[in-house]
């Protein structure tokens, strides 16, 4: 007779999911912080697809906590979901990277509408960011269940990329915990894309001053701003090496001049890249209405005026007549009167 000790007793599931210590759980009892356009736009699709009992029940693991693990990388989602059984499941939410070329062509678009580049080098993910994708045959956020593949080792879902039944509720856990960090981090879904968002943002940043600088030089006849011109970034050895004291720790004395300015030697000169400030801004909004004078020119002027009177008081040298500044001319005499 076989003695039964040597054989594992079946394991059974418990009445409620296994209690988790410090597990990875929402950051609000409510549910998802929605309040973010990303975090909404990610809710979207297991709202629609997965079933209601299986969603219901992945929301309550998210928000009690029963995430073990939850690792986000380029193209997938990973987690360790615990649930009734003493074992805890492995979840993976995988998702279609863009190429290289791809990710060009979409930071190419973006450098060319300002309000979209305005809006994410301030941080933010513009809420009408998929039209600039969409035209490109590409999705930044999964719309169907077929945009990214599901697995888990539970029996609802053993592997499925498609399709209701791979929606289990340690899925859909994973996936309310990811639209919580959306509404933190909504760059997050670039890096599901294939693109740390840092980066994007600084292929942007000088993507959108060399465009910006063309357009300037074309339409404000700027001389010298032609060819791709990277961002300008001045560098002064032994300041910008050095570095900074988190704000936090400076808020009581953040504009309080300390003794370190006596010591400070800032030569003034003309700078290394004749009007950096413009390059950035590039072709002002309003030249339209003010084609005769464009802006962006008078303002070099300016700049080019404060310059030259800047230097002259440095160098202990009088003040210039206003005639005799860069980019100003005597006004021309009027055109004698004539008899009708």
């Amino acid at each position: 007779m076989t003695d039964p000790r040597f054989y594992p007793r079946p394991q059974k599931p418990t009445a409620k999911p296994r209690r988790v210590t410090n597990g990875v759980k929402l950051r609000s009892k409510e549910g998802p912080d929605q309040t973010a356009w990303a975090s909404q736009r990610w809710m979207r699709l297991i709202e629609q697809v997965a079933p209601p009992p299986q969603l219901a029940e992945g929301l309550e693991y998210a928000r009690l906590g029963q995430t073990r693990r939850l690792d986000a990388q380029p193209g997938s989602i990973v987690a360790r979901v615990q649930g009734r059984m003493p074992n805890a499941y492995d979840v993976a939410i995988r998702l279609p990277t863009f190429s290289p070329e791809q990710w060009e062509q979409v930071i190419t678009a973006m450098a060319e509408q300002a309000r979209y580049a305005a809006s994410l080098l301030s941080g933010e993910l513009p809420s009408g960011i998929e039209d600039v994708f969409i035209p490109l045959g590409l999705k930044l956020f999964p719309v169907a269940s077929s945009d990214c593949a599901v697995s888990c080792t539970c029996d609802v879902s053993r592997t499925s990329a498609a399709g209701e039944a791979g929606w289990c509720k340690h899925a859909c856990c994973v996936m309310a915990l990811i639209a919580d960090r959306l509404a933190a981090d909504p760059f997050l879904i670039f890096l599901l894309r294939g693109q740390n968002g840092e980066d994007m943002l600084e292929r942007l940043r000088h993507r959108r001053a060399a465009t910006q600088a063309k357009a300037g030089a074309a339409g404000a006849g700027l001389g010298g701003l032609t060819g791709d011109v990277p961002l300008y970034v001045p560098h002064i050895p032994g300041i910008s090496d050095q570095a900074g004291t988190p704000l936090e720790q400076s808020i009581d004395h953040f504009w309080t001049i300390g003794p370190e300015l006596a010591s400070l030697e800032l030569p003034i000169g003309p700078p290394e890249v004749s009007h950096p400030l413009l390059r950035r801004l590039g072709p002002s909004p309003f030249e339209a209405a003010a084609a005769r004078f464009p802006l962006v020119g008078l303002l070099a002027t300016c700049y080019d005026v404060i310059s030259a009177a800047a230097i002259r008081a440095e160098e202990g040298e009088p003040p210039a007549d206003a005639d005799s500044l860069p980019g100003t001319e005597p006004p021309a005499d009027p055109p004698p009167e004539t008899a009708d």
